[in-house]
């Protein structure tokens, strides 16, 4: 398994500011890592522009949705799904 870095993003109705980050994150030189976005039960176009992104196979992204709970919510839900990643691999 290569060593690969995890971007946690946890996000709620902020659809039209995840371009910016995609942007920014294409342009970075070590293209070592993943991007994971937890959406917190987002009502706006959140999904339809991250489906966006992962259609244009320009970073690897995964993509959860989870139903509202705040912030906190979303941050703890992105953390045991890359523990249960981690803990599968040394399993």
């Amino acid at each position: 398994m290569e060593k690969l870095l995890t971007i946690l993003t946890p996000t709620h109705n902020r659809g039209k500011y995840l371009g910016d980050i995609f942007k920014v994150l294409q342009q970075q030189t070590n293209q070592n890592f993943e991007w994971m976005i937890v959406d917190d039960g987002s009502t706006d176009n959140t999904k339809e522009i991250v489906e966006s992104f992962i259609e244009s196979n320009k970073l690897r992204i995964r993509y959860f949705y989870k139903e509202n709970g705040g912030k906190h919510t979303a941050v703890n839900y992105g953390l045991k799904v890359y523990f249960y990643k981690i803990n599968s691999y040394f399993g």
